[in-house]
């Protein structure tokens, strides 16, 4: 099971050097998201967790802003659905791991049509970061996974007890931001949405 984590909107540079280390036994991915930072604050804060961490630049994914991970080596690049400047990047940097934010069956195929590695789809469940839009459910998730051939990413609402039926539906993987991000131990939520994945 693939584990990604993604930065809170209010998290601070700091927080990350600190807390990302500990997690990395069990996290595969880690995302810097920030829609309200421009490209510059974007570019610093993913070249100090890569200076001052032992994050290697293959577990770090930058969302919208391809000149980062071309900039810094990272490994992957994570696209909002309706981004359209990355096509040309794309061919410029093969090596680099592309995903997409989905929220429909049509646009997960549009993903893997467009020559996409993966999808983050969601939300799944009710989530504090989506507050008044209905969730897509199980059993959306479960139709997209069987109707696409790239890894299927689950994100929204998800914590350790919502993980194996997560599993069980198709997902490749989940996603989370309050879960780790909001919580006093967060190795140990790792640890366990990693465990329980596993045996899904």
């Amino acid at each position: 099971m693939e584990l990604h984590v993604i930065t809170h909107e209010k998290q601070e540079v700091e927080e990350l050097l600190s807390v990302w280390p500990r997690l990395l036994p069990w996290v595969d991915y880690f995302h810097i998201r920030f829609k309200n930072r421009s490209l510059d604050q974007v570019g610093k804060i993913a070249a100090r967790i890569l200076a001052e961490t032992i994050i290697p630049p293959s577990s770090l994914v930058i969302n919208s802003y391809i000149q980062v991970v071309e900039q810094l080596g990272c490994g992957g690049v994570h696209l909002p659905e309706r981004q359209t400047d990355w096509k040309e990047w794309k061919h410029r940097l093969p090596h680099v791991r592309w995903g997409r934010s989905v929220h429909s069956l049509e646009s997960a195929r549009q993903a893997e049509e467009d020559g996409l590695d993966y999808i983050i789809a969601g939300h799944i469940f009710p989530s504090p970061s989506k507050p008044g839009q209905n969730p897509m459910g199980l059993d959306k998730l479960a139709n997209m996974a069987k109707n696409v051939r790239i890894p299927v990413i689950a994100i929204g609402g998800i914590g350790v007890d919502q993980v194996e039926e997560v599993m069980r539906a198709g997902a490749a993987g989940i996603a989370v931001i309050s879960a780790v991000s909001g919580h006093p131990s967060p190795e140990r939520v790792v640890q366990e949405l990693k465990r329980r994945g596993k045996h899904a």
